[in-house]
């Protein structure tokens, strides 16, 4: 592992160049005159006249597969023939003091099948490319490589004018393209290295194709290498090989076959080693080998094709496949790495900046583009993590269930999750450390796929960013975009972070207080920097994302960006629809995606096999009465159609059981060119139920998709039995069929159950015991038996001095009913424990959720009550201090009146007159209540007698 070296000359002209052409023209076309090798007109390749000249990379849009413009914009060549270089690379080199690019991708010039080869194009600013025809050739039939071309290239005819016969067979097998070919070749994502010690140009690809007559064109899974003295070429085909793999290579799949090597790209360090990256084991596994000094072959070889498939090697060295601990082996960690396992990935692209690998990776979905991810090392042999935080919470979650804005997650503001609708195929380094993103847009492997190549960022924590410039600001880029990009995007060198903390939480409605000055840590140097914030809508509950953007600095431009999550909270009120028991009208599988927490993925939708339902339900179910506050039911758009609700109805469950509809209820237009929208509803108006169903239905022929459901509610006063310092256990719990153990009683899910059922004789008691390693005040336990007969229940506490004692029930103890909740009261005590004992005798029991409150101190306030005389008559005074930490109400009451004292401000003083219009009094007292969240504490205050005779 290298870091990044300093501006060399040639790097210094690359910026100086760059830099002429982001102040070009604001227009990005105009007239051409460079014309490239002869085409045929009538190819079916789309065309322009006149040629055109870039001077601005062209804005991409991306309105969804099977929109009719979806595969626009066409990238014309000097000769104004839409270019043909996808799965492609750009390779930067330097010729008579001048940065050149080339740029070698598939010719799909007749399609997916019948490929010409791998096409060449040149360029001198990375927009306008004149094509240099096919570096590497295919053939469409045996015959072609006895043609002078081959014959030049593989010495294919002896000296006597006869043909080489085992050598053309072997090259045939792994050159001709031609779709009914009985072992046709495909060429697919063709990458290419200098080699500065040898001189060489080094091409290798993905080679595929049968491997027996109408068999699969992806058996062959190969990786195919040829050497050039030119970067035009001709290439000449040295090898195409398996690839190392592990010995488990069937860990992720048992259809993996040997050392397979499907999408693959290849890197050069700046110490000039070169390394293959590629796609294994069923696209399982991806693996990253180090080249020999040739690029050529893997750094272990042997002179056996130990698969006898037809593995083909000019100098008969293949790859040593397995690390299998032999002696001459491939080592995993020195020889080869394995990136992800078992993330099923494809179409890798790795590049470096200050020390930090990474590689871009597709997922793998066919044609079709999908959200794809990153992952980063230090060293290229050493262990890869997810995007640049090890062991986050989306480490190891499928690519496609990553939430927005997760590590490793690779665009931002990717509204159909599909990587702008493109494929990645490489990095290449525009400017010192600006690195541009290409990517494919495929149509299904034709000539008139397109091309999406966006600019990379780097943000906090030396994340990877990739924006769209048109759909992030049309003003600027909606004519294309260049080099300037990165002018106000905090560009520069180093890591850096925010290391102030900041508010998690905010109350309802106000202004969350955020300063106007971060510390910056930038590898190991903090500093201050001014930043600005975006905006917080405070009167939505739940996690909401505030960026911060930073100023520039003496390391950076401004434009540095980082967020951070600010709960909205409002007092006693929490989401409670991961409580509740989650149950739909179709496809149930799916209900437990709509409370896991991420409200950008994939969630539930109501597809069926039958069509589509258009009219649907989900339903939450508490088994206990709650009360509402709102709703936020967050949509997915599942496509490029309008895949959400048209019309969204709160219904309730009445106390008989029966479902009412409500007012409650919101009208969604379904545009496809638009997000999926969040359906917010006021849930106040809604009386108390112990279980809501949300209504779909869509005027639209579609189905309907929600990524989350959040139903703001009562919290139930704090469950002691889930807190940090609680363990639960039980006397038994069920284990043949499910186990089902204590531990399901406290985890505030319904669809999980504490059970006793067995098989083998019913036990006829059972316990629940509950231990905290603090002291909590309890006078209360709830709980719903759902199966089984559960005959009685009674309760012990342990004490603070570790003693076990028997509570005695308020009302005695509790008939329980099945489905219907129990309740065990009584006076509160200080516990670190609760034991409940069930009577269970000849049954079982089956609950969902105990429920331990801790038990409320009665709020207090300080009063002293003063006496007076005032005209001959007795006039007391009450002074109320609110001692609580939030506001109270405090009712002052005896027998001359009643004062009620609204939201007293904790800490406030606030003193009552009261008049009793008499000359004297004896002693009493005055009744002080305070209020605080629906708990309440009450006190006499004496006061003494007075007389005003």
């Amino acid at each position: 592992m290298t870091h990044r070296r300093p501006l060399t000359a040639r790097r210094l002209l690359a910026a100086a160049m760059a830099a002429v052409l982001a102040g070009a023209l604001a227009s990005p076309l105009s007239a051409a005159a460079l014309t490239g090798v002869p085409t045929d007109p009538n190819d079916g390749v789309p065309r322009i006249d006149p040629a055109v000249t870039y001077e601005k990379f062209e804005p991409i849009a991306d309105p969804g597969r099977g929109a009719a413009d979806y595969f626009q914009p066409k990238w014309y060549d000097t000769d104004g023939r839409h270019i043909q270089a996808h799965g492609g690379q750009v390779v930067t080199t330097e010729e008579n003091g001048q940065t050149v690019y080339y740029w070698y991708g598939e010719d799909r010039t007749k399609g997916y099948y019948n490929s010409p080869g791998v096409a060449v194009y040149r360029s001198t600013d990375a927009m306008n490319w004149t094509n240099l025809g096919d570096a590497l050739r295919s053939i469409s039939q045996r015959s072609d490589l006895l043609q002078p071309y081959f014959d030049d290239l593989y010495d294919t005819v002896d000296d006597n004018g006869a043909e080489r016969t085992a050598k053309v067979d072997a090259l045939a097998y792994h050159l001709n393209s031609t779709e009914k070919s009985d072992y046709t070749a495909i060429f697919e994502r063709p990458k290419v290295l200098h080699n500065a010690a040898t001189g060489k140009w080094v091409m290798w690809w993905h080679a595929d194709g049968r491997t027996e007559p109408g068999g699969s064109t992806y058996a062959r899974s190969m990786a195919a290498v040829a050497v050039s003295d030119s970067p035009a070429g001709p290439f000449r085909m040295t090898g195409a090989f398996r690839m190392p793999n592990r010995t488990n290579y069937q860990a992720c799949t048992q259809y993996a076959v040997p050392g397979q090597a499907r999408d693959m790209t290849v890197f050069q360090d700046d110490d000039g080693t070169a390394y293959i990256s590629y796609s294994s084991e069923e696209n399982s596994s991806l693996y990253v080998a180090e080249l020999n000094a040739d690029y050529t072959n893997v750094l272990k070889t042997t002179d056996t094709d130990t698969l006898g498939v037809k593995q083909y090697s000019e100098d008969g060295r293949y790859p040593y496949l397995f690390a299998d601990g032999k002696e001459g082996a491939p080592v995993r960690g020195e020889d080869f790495q394995i990136v992800k396992e078992c993330g099923y990935l494809e179409a890798p692209a790795i590049f470096e900046r200050d020390g930090t690998y990474t590689a871009i990776a597709s997922g793998a979905t066919g044609w079709a583009p999908n959200p794809q991810t990153y992952y980063t090392t230090k060293n290229l042999m050493g262990s890869w993590i997810r995007g640049v935080q090890a062991g986050d919470a989306n480490e190891n979650t499928f690519y496609s269930s990553m939430p927005d804005g997760s590590d490793g997650l690779l665009s931002i503001g990717d509204r159909n999750r599909s990587t702008f609708g493109s494929q990645s195929t490489n990095v290449f380094e525009l400017e010192p450390g600006k690195f541009v993103y290409m990517g494919d847009r495929w149509n299904e492997g034709k000539s008139d796929s397109t091309y999406v190549w966006l600019p990379l960022t780097v943000g906090e924590n030396g994340r990877l960013e990739m924006h769209n410039p048109a759909a992030e600001d049309p003003s600027r880029y909606g004519d294309g975009w260049d080099a300037s990009y990165w002018d106000d995007k905090g560009f520069g060198h180093g890591t850096w972070k925010v290391v102030t903390a900041l508010p998690t939480t905010v109350l309802r409605g106000q202004a969350p207080q955020l300063p106007s000055t971060v510390s910056v840590d930038v590898d190991g140097t903090a500093a201050p920097v001014a930043v600005t914030w975006s905006t917080l809508d405070t009167s939505v509950l739940g996690p909401q994302t505030v960026t911060g953007t930073l100023a520039a600095d003496a390391n950076f431009t401004v434009g540095r960006t980082f967020q951070r999550t600010i709960t909205v909270t409002a007092p006693g009120i929490a989401n409670i629809a991961p409580e509740a028991t989650v149950t739909a009208s179709s496809r149930n599988d799916l209900v437990g995606t709509i409370t896991d927490g991420n409200r950008t993925g994939k969630g539930w939708d109501d597809w069926t096999g039958n069509g589509y339902p258009r009219n649907s339900w989900l339903q939450f179910d508490w088994g206990t009465n709650r009360t509402f506050d709102s709703l936020a039911v967050y949509t997915y758009k599942d496509g490029a159609t309008a895949t959400w609700p048209s019309r969204i109805q709160v219904q309730y469950r009445d106390a008989a059981g029966a479902w009412q509809d409500t007012t409650v209820a919101v009208t969604l237009a379904q545009d496809a060119a638009s997000a999926a929208p969040v359906a917010m509803l006021d849930g106040k108006g809604l009386p108390a139920s112990s279980a809501l169903r949300l209504r779909l239905t869509s005027d639209a022929n579609t189905w309907q998709s929600i990524a989350e459901v959040e139903i703001w509610g009562n919290t139930l006063a704090a469950n002691v039995c889930r807190g940090a310092d609680a363990t639960v256990s039980a006397s038994f719990s069920q284990t043949k069929w499910a186990t089902l153990p204590a531990s399901n009683a406290c985890d505030g899910r319904q669809n999980t159950q504490w059970s006793t059922w067995t098989d083998a004789g019913f036990k006829d008691s059972a316990t629940f015991t509950l231990e905290t390693s603090e002291i909590h005040r309890l006078d209360q336990v709830r709980f719903t038996n759902i199966e089984g007969t559960v005959a009685g229940v009674s309760a012990e506490y342990r004490a603070p001095s570790g003693e076990w004692k028997p509570v005695t029930l308020t009302g005695g103890s509790p008939t329980v009913t099945n489905g219907v909740e129990t309740t065990l009261s009584f006076p509160q005590v200080l516990a670190t424990g609760l034991r409940l004992t069930f009577a269970t005798p000849g049954s079982y029991l089956k609950i969902p959720e105990i429920v331990v409150p801790e038990g409320v101190a009665a709020p207090k306030a300080t009063a002293t009550v003063t006496s007076r005389c005032i005209a001959g008559k007795v006039t007391l005074v009450t002074t109320v201090r609110n001692d609580e930490t939030t506001p109270a109400t405090v009712v002052v009451a005896s027998q001359w009146g009643r004062k009620t004292l609204t939201a007293m401000a904790p800490g406030s003083t606030t003193s009552v007159a009261q008049s009793t219009r008499a000359a004297s009094i004896g002693a009493g007292a005055v009744t002080v209540t305070t209020s605080v969240d629906g708990a309440q504490g009450e006190q006499s205050v004496p006061f003494a007698a007075r007389s005003c005779s």
